[in-house]
């Protein structure tokens, strides 16, 4: 009984974190909504700058991103742990490759918090004023 009563307290942390996954994903599209909107200003001749910026919204996204993934990332490292105590070769395997897949999901989400962030850090050129022909 005490073991169903901890993991239904660990699907209910569970959730919470699904949760900020979801808002972490409409903080996605609302940065994109942004930048759509200062690329229409912009087509039209207007000042893309009176629209917010929409890097720090992006950014933001990622952080939660990346903090959820790593709570999904322990949780899956507890299921191995679990799994080689009972000694199911089956659950072990599936363990082991939710730990992998946690991991990678993982990383891929620290690249881009971090890419994100060099970006934002390092000058950056406007898309018009590049060219690659010669002069």
């Amino acid at each position: 009984m005490e073991e169903l009563k901890r993991d239904l307290e660990t699907l209910n942390i569970s959730l919470v974190f699904l949760i900020l996954i979801i808002l972490a994903v409409l903080l996605s599209l609302w940065s994109a909504l942004l930048q759509r909107e200062q690329l229409t200003l912009a087509i039209r001749g207007g000042e893309p700058g009176r629209i917010p910026d929409p890097n720090p919204i992006r950014r933001q996204g990622s952080a939660i991103t990346v903090g959820c993934l790593g709570f999904f990332l322990c949780l899956a490292l507890s299921t191995l742990s679990k799994a080689r105590t009972a000694g199911d070769p089956a659950a072990e395997r599936s363990a082991q490759v939710n730990v992998w897949a946690s991991l990678l999901v993982l990383l891929a989400a620290i690249l881009r918090l971090v890419d994100l962030q060099t970006v934002e850090r390092e000058p950056q050129t406007a898309l018009l004023e590049e060219t690659t022909l010669p002069d």
